[in-house]
């Protein structure tokens, strides 16, 4: 390779690649086809490769725009990190972060930990995104996101990822008041019960089903499986379902009344952790963000 490609090459072959054709990347930039097509084309020289074959079924990237298109990618996203960090420095309350982080979080210390980064940065833009850790992850690869929180158990790929303990959460069982297994201590006295649980089975839930063995496989009735708070929390105060969530998790919402907390000691604690990436580092807003949700963490009564 003769000559490192061009910015510009870049972005019309990411724009080629969205818009599936040639003519529609010169649509969306507001440039000719044979522009376009004259800009792909020396990339591909510079590359000394072809990116692109084109036929009756329309356009297909070769093996080799696979892997550099994936490598275009990132280095995009960099770049973009980079001019929007020196905006950070420069103007100090702009900028743009974004976050993922699970249920835990958003119910109990995010409020006041927006109030208090937006006071820093009023004009920066905020990004959330609430999942569990495992849906997560391809957006922090990707660059979508600065960072991400949640619980990182055995089986989870986060061999180039820096990985940051945060606090640890106690968890428990959750019913509705009222509930006719409210007064149980051992999980054996809740084998003909009715579960929701979460649908992943990776991170803290994957430590509850090893430490409960083979519990839900002898239940009387399969458990039911979300992801959704809302549509958890629902189903929990409707009717006589029991789930597992962090002890914290029934204060929010004002619902202190409506649901108890059964005294069984016998699962594990979670340990949350911050995950970011080791080759792109954290722009100041971000690092701005995470400082102050540590702080918020570490004074936070998980109990």
């Amino acid at each position: 390779m003769r000559y490192l490609p061009k910015l510009q090459q870049l972005k019309v072959f990411q724009q080629v690649i969205r818009s599936g054709s040639i003519r529609g990347a010169a649509r969306a930039m507001g440039q000719s086809q044979p522009a376009v097509s004259r800009t792909l084309r020396e990339l591909e020289q510079a590359l000394d490769t072809q990116l692109i074959v084109r036929g009756h079924q329309g356009m297909a990237l070769t093996e080799t725009g696979r892997a550099f298109s994936r490598r275009m990618q990132f280095i995009l996203e960099e770049l973009e990190r980079a001019a929007d960090e020196i905006r950070q420095i420069d103007q100090y309350s702009q900028g743009s972060v974004a976050i993922g982080l699970s249920s835990l979080l958003a119910l109990t210390v995010l409020p006041g930990l927006t109030g208090e980064f937006k006071a820093q940065f009023p004009q920066s833009k905020l990004l959330i995104k609430e999942g569990q850790l495992s849906t997560l992850l391809p957006a922090l690869r990707e660059g979508k996101l600065d960072f991400a929180v949640g619980t990182a158990g055995p089986g989870l790929p986060l061999e180039d990822l820096v990985r940051e303990p945060l606090f640890s959460a106690p968890f428990g069982v959750i019913a509705r008041c009222g509930h006719p297994l409210a007064g149980a201590t051992t999980l054996e006295e809740l084998q003909d019960a009715r579960w929701l649980l979460p649908e992943t089975d990776m991170g803290y839930y994957q430590q509850i089903r090893l430490s409960m063995g083979g519990f839900h496989q002898q239940a009387a009735e399969m458990p039911v499986h979300t992801d959704s708070v809302v549509c958890g929390l629902n189903i929990v105060l409707q009717t006589d379902y029991l789930t597992i969530v962090a002890r914290a998790m029934k204060a929010p919402f004002g619902l202190e009344d409506k649901l108890c907390l059964l005294n069984i000691d016998a699962l594990p604690q979670a340990e949350y952790c911050v995950l970011y990436s080791q080759k792109s580092p954290l722009t100041f807003a971000a690092r701005r963000f995470l400082d102050l949700l540590r702080n918020q963490c570490q004074s936070y009564d998980w109990s």
